[in-house]
């Protein structure tokens, strides 16, 4: 497939470098540390349901993958204020991890690194907590061994002790979780935890992104042979169509990969699959639940706009000066972050729990949650912001 041909729609509407004024962003953020603040009890030992409901997150254990986002809430909220409370209230989590990976609650998916990044990952590399390193390498090595097929190259969408033949497929989601084996591998020499990162990466350049940069959610393969199959959907409109949500992971996952492999392909990918981005996005910057649509009264996904303003923030710090895209990624995820501020983190006419609301997981499943507030919706907004104002930030990824 040849990488790098994708061009801008409307290239002047992200010409010229527009940046949003400080105050704005600050602000943005003392809003987001002081919601999260009346909250630092309830949190303390417990998490929020998957999304809200009319406004509100019902408290559960730690049992769900957005959860390890939520815990990440409060090390971002920290970081960005030095107030030791958030970073408590991350602390406070990190035994419920170790509970879940020695108790196996819900890790028999490809969803282990989220589970484990921003929480105890984060909290090892804000710390250097030893107990808290073991823990997230033996999760890889959970990981490796129950979610990746050796055979296939890929994490599959559900592991061997839950698998089920239709799920020998593997998705856009899992770039934001081969972080976990990229710092697994660094962190012990296994090349093995490497190896299957790369070819995580090379499965979703080769099957999951398509010929004019599009992306499928999901790629099937045959049971048994592991020979590629098509492509399918969960969440996004059709087989065919582009879920905004998994191509934003891919805008953040690439370019996050490129750092640990250095592999310059990577770029010119990351390019396109940010081009098709920008060239289905509406008038106010805000994708739709799926790049199908472009405009009118589709549910909007606001999580997609602040995970791919991330992924493009990320890919700034690697890109020379003269790359003509490092512009057109800095007013882009200006214009998109700015947008979310002014629409999604206020304005709903009721009060509500997270930080922006907008989140909408797939229309086909309404229980989901439609325009409403997520755990991932309000990490990736407050990362954002963090990237934005501290463009030097150590990430937990």
């Amino acid at each position: 497939m040849n990488r790098g041909n994708i061009k801008l729609n409307n290239p002047e509407r992200f010409s010229g470098r527009y940046e949003i004024p400080h105050e704005k962003v600050q602000k943005a953020i003392d809003k987001a540390l002081d919601k999260l603040s009346l909250k630092l009890d309830l949190y303390m030992d417990k998490f929020p349901g998957v999304c809200t409901q009319d406004c509100r997150y019902q408290l559960v254990e730690n049992s769900n993958w957005t959860h390890g986002l939520h815990t990440g809430v409060f090390f971002l909220a920290y970081e960005l204020s030095g107030d030791k409370r958030f970073f408590e209230v991350g602390k406070n989590h990190i035994a419920s991890y170790q509970k879940r990976l020695y108790e196996n609650i819900n890790l028999n998916d490809h969803d282990v690194g989220f589970v484990f990044s921003p929480s105890v990952v984060a909290y090892h590399k804000l710390t250097g907590d030893e107990i808290a390193k073991q823990t997230a390498i033996l999760a890889a090595e959970h990981l490796y061994v129950d979610g990746y097929s050796e055979k296939g190259g890929f994490i599959m969408r559900v592991g061997r002790k839950q698998h089920i033949e239709p799920f020998c497929r593997t998705m856009m989601d899992t770039l934001m979780n081969i972080p976990l084996f990229y710092w697994a591998g660094e962190q012990t020499g296994n090349q093995k935890f490497v190896d299957a990162a790369n070819s995580q990466v090379n499965v979703t350049a080769n099957y999951l992104i398509r010929e004019d940069a599009s992306s499928n959610h999901h790629y099937q393969f045959e049971v048994g042979t592991h020979k590629p199959l098509h492509g399918v959907t969960v969440q996004g409109h059709r087989d065919d169509s582009t879920w905004s949500r998994g191509h934003s992971w891919g805008v953040l996952g690439l370019p996050i990969a490129y750092t640990y492999t250095g592999d310059e392909s990577l770029l010119p990918l990351h390019r396109d699959i940010t081009y098709y981005m920008l060239n289905h996005l509406p008038d106010d910057y805000i994708p739709y639940w799926d790049y199908d649509f472009t405009s009118g009264d589709e549910p909007r996904d606001s999580s997609a706009a602040a995970i791919a303003v991330c992924g493009m923030l990320e890919a700034i710090r690697y890109l020379p000066d003269c790359a003509p895209e490092k512009e057109i990624y800095q007013t882009a995820a200006s214009r998109m972050l700015e947008s979310l501020i002014d629409t999604c983190a206020t304005g709903c006419g009721k009060e509500f729990d997270g930080l922006i609301y907008k989140v909408t997981p797939c229309k086909a499943l309404p229980e989901y949650g439609i325009e409403v507030c997520a755990s991932y919706g309000d990490y990736f907004y407050l990362e954002a912001l963090m990237r934005y104002i501290n463009p030097d930030w150590k990430r937990y990824w």
